[in-house]
């Protein structure tokens, strides 16, 4: 393993290891004879299913002949997906040289809602595969920054990655040398947001009528900072550690845990960039003393209706105050979101095709007024904006 790789590594250690429990912590069924119907949504998410063993249930791709090669702009060099018995492959050929490299599909990244990305383990860490699979349009693609016809396997996954993509992993150092090992749990699952569960489970397995929910946290009784940490863990950008990874609970200060950036850096809205300062820095949050990110997300389902998120912006905006209510009337509900929240093209994520580079889409939390956003909005509904 190339040095640099290594020392990045051992650096987002932050000088240790973590103490973890010697046992797996229970998983999310454990918590489904009390809580059956948020269990059943919560399955569904995106952030339950943002990692997963490789199976025929969680790998989302096609590998059926004709589906199952990408080519690249490198003449000679392209990528071929296989499945064997139930268990999956990526193998990089370059035809000019007479060479391959092949590795198995060993975990997924990402619910598969628009794509998913696959690791394999190798000596006790986890690299990236070259190539991934986007849903929507049911193509193999090269996997988010890697550079269109080259054959590379050695994209190490440190620490850091594995702190979002999964619930917990259990991290060994050994004279320098960084391992992963078991046990780990895969997807975000309610400890995640609750903290350890295992004496909750075994408290209330053995007290079925006390409804006090005794040696859990509910994040819903923290203060607003502490609420909004929970996802800032996350979803505030790239941040130089303070102690090792998977070390955060639910319900501490973040920032003894990972470096909070100066209020003079402004924060970059993109795939991973600091979502949580943006909605920090947004009229709306200065606002209301009680808007955390849970006003409007429920983590316990999927939410994709823009219709629904709206509805939650009434709480403070009435529709008849806004310019263009009269000659809108009720199609201005629908229209919240992309004006106020816009999609915006990733300059930090991009896809590298043999023909074209393409730029994944996200949407920002900077609530605010765009006004260029929000015409392109009104023309693609065939509404002339104001001048």
């Amino acid at each position: 393993m190339p040095r640099v790789l290594l020392a990045l590594v051992v650096s987002t250690l932050g000088g240790g290891t973590p103490s973890h429990p010697a046992t797996k912590p229970p998983e999310v069924r454990s918590c489904q004879p009390c809580h059956q119907r948020i269990v059943a949504t919560f399955l569904e998410t995106a952030h339950f299913r943002t990692s997963a063993e490789a199976t025929a249930r969680s790998v989302r791709a096609r590998f059926s002949e004709g589906h199952n090669v990408l080519r690249t702009g490198a003449a000679g060099i392209y990528f071929r997906m296989d499945r064997r018995n139930d268990v999956f492959y990526q193998t990089g050929v370059d035809s000019g040289k007479g060479t391959s490299h092949a590795e198995r599909i060993d975990i997924v990244i990402g619910s598969g809602r628009r794509g998913q990305s696959y690791l394999y383990w190798r000596n006790g860490l986890l690299f990236e595969l070259p190539v991934s699979y986007l849903t929507g349009i049911g193509r193999w693609i090269n996997s988010p920054g890697y550079p269109d016809g080259q054959i590379d396997f050695g994209r190490l996954i440190v620490p850091r990655c594995l702190e979002c993509h999964s619930t917990s992993f259990t991290l060994r150092t050994d004279r320098g040398a960084v391992r992963y090992s078991r046990p780990y749990v895969l997807g975000l699952s309610c400890e995640k947001c609750h903290g350890d569960a295992r004496a909750h489970v075994s408290y209330q397995s053995a007290h079925p009528a006390d409804t006090a929910g005794k040696y859990i946290l509910n994040p819903a009784r923290f203060s607003r900072d502490r609420q909004v940490d929970n996802c800032a863990l996350c979803h505030s950008g790239e941040r130089d550690p303070r102690r090792p990874p998977f070390s955060y609970r639910p319900g501490e200060k973040l920032d003894d845990y990972l470096v909070r950036p100066s209020a003079q850096d402004v924060p970059i809205p993109d795939v991973h960039g600091n979502q949580v300062e943006l909605l920090r820095r947004s009229r709306c949050f200065r606002a209301r003393p009680d808007l955390s990110c849970s006003t409007c997300h429920d983590v316990h389902q999927p939410q994709r209706d823009l219709g629904w998120f709206a509805q939650k912006c009434l709480a403070c905006h009435e529709t008849h105050q806004h310019p263009m209510a009269d000659q809108l009337g009720e199609r201005l509900i629908g229209w919240c979101i992309d004006c106020h929240m816009p999609n915006r093209k990733s300059k930090a994520l991009e896809i590298n095709t043999p023909t074209q580079r393409v730029a994944l889409r996200f949407r920002a939390h900077a609530i605010g007024i765009y006004p260029e956003a929000a015409a392109a909005v009104l023309k693609s509904h065939g509404v002339e904006p104001p001048r």
